[in-house]
């Protein structure tokens, strides 16, 4: 189904720090490529952050062959320059050769065992699973790897259950769930990068990451570098396969059947469930080591040859059709008879395996010296959404290590996680035709009598069920599969031993215990979290009170604003009349001042007339008369 893109990468920044950090590097500057900013931003706030870089890269293309060591300590100094720059600690090193992570897997697994026994982080930096580098994959997967394999009961289990994993992106962008502005710290980070003299050299990694940084941006508002993670926890790697999880955070550097064939006859047996079917063929197609061979084994139902064909040039597919429904057990039967491979596995079609679940099995089942092995399978509850089936619920329900005592009491061992010998199917004498449910318990309880079993601890699969509209199951307590049980009890009652079943009861117990501490730690959280919540509340209250104060603070003062705004509109309006009747002012006054000017030079003439007049001989003559005539 389509989904938005708020749902696929984040819209706003996220803060990424906890009290004790570790920092997982391949190469020397691998942190600070990835992570150095968001490491800047928690270098005040964290308890402590410990750098561990495993290799010395002594094989980067460019380095000095003649002198392997001092181009290793170069770059060792380079980035402890690095760290001083980011304020941070020196790293710690590790004595592993550059390119060969995944040769030494040991070696690397046992210093990841150190640091989480000496150091006990909350939150762990890596190198992403899609990433290009050998090295960084293998840094990745040795580290997811190891807390997805933790479980209750271990020794060491309280340190992963609330573990946060971030992987960071240096070669090969990721999808995150995580986006941390280090624009506040970039000139920091920047300064680190530089310390990396050495790689600037051979290639510009600097403004790489830089362009990427700038990249991440794109979602969030504002400016400046932005760093990309994907964070997970415990409860997701626990319950999701290592190849599942790598595709769902980018393309995968393992392609389908990309890690070759691997040498399993796969049983599917199937009986009208076409749309079941088809996802799990597809399941078995995009398997990074596909099965040479899968037998299709249609129990009397609609036929499946269109279903089927599709798939047909991943592997050898052998389809039979029977007319007529046998059964489970006939069925299975059937598919193992034509089983032509050296190890053989079975699928039913309402199940699914994720893409590492042949390539494990078989490494597996090679590392010996047990001939049949079997991994760990999630529950996934899915419920009818608009015509398909949606995943709801994943539970790790199955993972539990071989005990021939238990299994006599409960299949704990679904049977699409088994891989065996082919040969060994056969000498515990297949599956009895005369039970049609719990027919696979049945098959393991005789195999356990001929061998033991080797776990992986890994969910390389899933067990499938469905609500509301169950297609074809008998499900757990139903009449039928009570009426197996019973069966399946009466028939191994005398495997069943005293001391056995002792030891079983004691496990039980153990494991009741520790649930029953888990659940009393748990009540505690709760209780915490729920009178935090009640603070939080109480806060919120308080809160309440002081913004509906500050709100009715806030109204009177809008009120005073709109009298101001009101009274500011008004000396404006008499501010533009006032402005007009200036103008008016300004021009009756240029009138003034020029008719002024005109009078004045008017009065002028008529002086300099006058001047003109009373010096005349005219003038004098009429004044001298006048006097005669006694005017004057």
């Amino acid at each position: 189904m389509a989904r938005d893109e708020e749902s696929l990468i984040p819209y706003s920044a996220s803060e990424l720090t906890a009290g004790r950090i570790l920092v997982l590097a391949a190469h020397p500057d691998d942190e600070v490529l990835g992570a150095g900013g968001t490491l800047a931003l928690s270098a005040e706030s964290a308890q402590e952050i410990r750098i561990w870089i495993a290799t010395d890269g002594g094989a980067q293309e460019g380095g000095d062959a003649q002198a392997p060591a001092a181009y290793a300590e170069r770059r060792r100094g380079e980035s402890r320059a690095a760290a001083e720059a980011l304020g941070l600690k020196p790293p710690l090193f590790g004595a592993l050769p550059d390119r060969k992570l995944s040769q030494r897997r040991r070696e690397l697994d046992g210093s990841l065992a150190t640091l989480f026994d000496n150091f006990e982080p909350d939150l762990v930096f890596a190198p992403s699973l899609v990433e290009i580098h050998p090295d960084h994959r293998a840094m990745a997967e040795a580290l997811y790897e190891r807390v997805a394999a933790s479980r209750p009961g271990d020794p060491d289990h309280d340190r992963f259950r609330h573990l946060r994993l971030a992987f960071y992106e240096i070669s090969h962008p990721l999808l995150p769930n995580a986006l941390v502005d280090i624009s506040a710290v970039a000139e920091r980070k920047s300064e680190a990068l530089a310390a990396f003299s050495s790689q600037q050299s051979i290639r510009d990694y600097s403004g790489a990451v830089k362009g990427l940084n700038a990249y991440r941006r794109l979602t969030l508002g504002g400016r400046g570098p932005v760093e990309a993670f994907r964070v997970t926890t415990y409860a997701e790697v626990s319950t999701r396969s290592l190849e599942e999880f790598r595709r769902s955070i980018g393309p995968s550097i393992v392609s389908d059947g990309g890690r070759g064939t691997a040498p399993v006859s796969v049983v599917v047996r199937t009986r009208n469930r076409p749309a079941l079917l088809a996802e799990a063929l597809g399941s078995l197609q995009a398997q990074t080591a596909r099965p040479a061979q899968v037998i299709l084994i249609n129990d009397g139902g609609a036929s499946v040859a269109d279903i089927a064909s599709p798939f047909a040039d991943s592997f050898n597919l052998l389809v039979e059709e029977q007319p007529d429904r046998e059964g489970r057990s006939q069925a299975a039967n059937r598919g193992v008879k034509a089983a032509r491979e050296e190890l053989l596995a079975f699928l039913d079609d309402d199940d699914r395996c994720y893409p590492d679940h042949f390539e494990r099995l078989v490494k597996t089942y090679r590392a010996g010296p047990e001939p049949v092995a079997y991994s760990d399978a999630v529950t996934v509850v899915y419920e009818r959404r608009e015509e398909r089936w949606e995943p709801r619920v994943r539970t790790l329900q199955y993972s539990l290590d071989f005990d021939p005592d238990y299994l006599l009491l409960a299949n704990y061992i679904p049977l699409h996680t088994l891989l065996l010998p082919r040969a060994l199917c056969d000498r515990a004498g297949g599956f009895d035709p005369q039970l049609d449910y719990s027919e696979d318990w049945d098959f393991l309880i005789r195999l356990s009598f001929e061998t033991a079993f080797r776990h992986l601890r890994a969910v390389t699969c899933e067990y499938r069920v469905f609500e509301s509209g169950d297609p074809g199951h008998e499900v757990a307590g139903g009449a039928a599969f009570e009426r197996a049980r019973q069966q399946i009890y009466e028939r191994y009652a005398g495997r069943r031993r005293p001391d056995g079943l002792a030891r079983v009861m004691d496990r039980m117990r153990a494991q009741i215990a520790r649930w029953a501490e888990r659940d009393g730690i748990s009540q505690g959280e709760l209780r915490y979290l729920r009178e935090s919540d009640r603070r939080l509340q109480s806060l919120w209250q308080k809160a309440s009170g002081d913004l509906d104060g500050a709100r009715r603070r806030l109204q009177e003062q809008e009120h005073v604003l709109r009298g101001l705004e009101t009274e500011r509109s008004r000396l404006l309006a008499e501010n533009e009349i006032v402005h007009a009747r200036l103008a008016e002012l300004f021009a009756a006054n240029e009138r003034y001042s020029s008719q002024l000017k005109e009078t004045r030079t008017e009065i002028d003439r008529l002086n300099s007339l006058l001047e003109q007049i009373f010096s005349s001989r005219t003038w004098k003559l009429h004044l001298f008369l006048d006097r005669i005539r006694g005017r004057r």
